[in-house]
């Protein structure tokens, strides 16, 4: 993994105390828990996406040329 440095504005004071605040109740640094809060985030976004896909499947069967009257409502 390439050493990457990342330098933002977070825009609103409150979220960097609550980042300091959970630094220091779980004995980590703040880079620590920003890392695993995105890890967290797109580890969602992606079984989010994973499932969508799934479920694509099991509502093709109820897609019906005949129901899209029902869509303009």
């Amino acid at each position: 993994m390439s050493n990457s440095r990342l330098s933002t504005d977070l825009g609103d004071p409150r979220l960097l105390k609550l980042l300091k605040q959970e630094a220091a109740l779980t004995d980590q640094s703040i880079k620590d828990v920003l890392v695993k809060a995105i890890e967290a985030y797109f580890a969602n976004r992606l079984e989010n996406k994973a499932l969508a896909k799934a479920s694509e499947s099991l509502f093709e069967e109820w897609s019906d040329p005949r129901d899209a009257e029902y869509d303009n409502i």
